[in-house]
């Protein structure tokens, strides 16, 4: 099963430098707007309904996307409509897109004897007030990490877990680790085969952990330069044990 991973394009899906390579799934791990807008997140789901050459397509939220936080707060009822007819079940399965939110989906293959479990979580430590945002200290984070399955093969978050993709060094935050700690505790409980991340640009990369592959997808750059290749992650079967490994391209 053939893994084509992109994240960050915060509305420059169109200006992409490098093509999108073709696979069995495609996933987007969140930032898909700049801030949520009506217009900016209707042209990226037509533009993701209308790619062609997977199987299945795969996004969550990010913190820049703040209406699909929003349209789940009593505050906000009313305000996103739109929001809800464009996510509509018959919207997206049509073109075989699945968005995920603190919720899974599986897909069954010929290559494996059993089926592929996918996870999606949009939630961050806490980061300026954005979108799926959390406290870094305390148990609220923890909690949404517990829900993430044991069974998951391929989890797919905004964050990055600490330690992994996550090293920034501006001056606010010099050389430092930004990713979740409770998120990385959670992986190292349950082994998912991949993580699939973006939210820190600067870290866009592979990392090979103990047990788990670690992607950052970030499409654009910290100057918001959409340049960054897209990740390409075969899972395959070797002595009977399926495995996650980075293709290349």
């Amino acid at each position: 099963m053939r893994l084509v991973c992109i994240s960050d394009t915060h509305s420059l899906h169109h200006q992409m430098e490098h093509p999108l390579p073709k696979g069995d799934v495609l996933i987007h791990a969140g930032d898909i707007s700049n801030k949520g807008g009506e217009r900016d997140v209707k042209d990226f789901i037509d533009w993701f309904k209308n790619l062609g050459g997977w199987d299945q397509k795969i996004f969550i939220s990010g913190n820049h996307d703040y209406c699909f936080e929003r349209i789940n707060k009593p505050s906000y009822k009313g305000d996103y409509k739109w929001l809800s007819n464009l996510m509509s079940p018959e919207n997206l399965l049509q073109s075989n897109i699945t968005y995920l939110e603190d919720s899974s989906f599986t897909i069954e293959t010929p290559e494996f004897d059993r089926p592929i479990k996918f996870y999606g979580s949009p939630w961050q430590p806490w980061f300026y007030d954005w979108a799926f945002n959390l406290p870094r200290l305390g148990t609220e984070l923890q909690e949404k990490w517990n829900m993430i399955p044991e069974d998951t093969d391929v989890l797919i978050t905004h964050s990055p877990p600490n330690g992994y993709g996550d090293l920034v060094n501006n001056w606010r935050q010099p050389n430092t680790h930004v990713g979740c700690e409770c998120l990385i505790n959670r992986i190292g409980e349950i082994n998912p085969l991949v993580n699939v991340f973006g939210h820190i640009h600067e870290g866009y990369g592979v990392q090979y952990g103990d047990k788990t592959l670690f992607v950052n997808a970030s499409i654009c750059t910290t100057e918001y330069e959409p340049t960054n290749k897209p990740i390409v992650i075969d899972l395959v079967e070797i002595n009977g044990k399926i495995n996650a490994m980075y293709v290349e391209e």
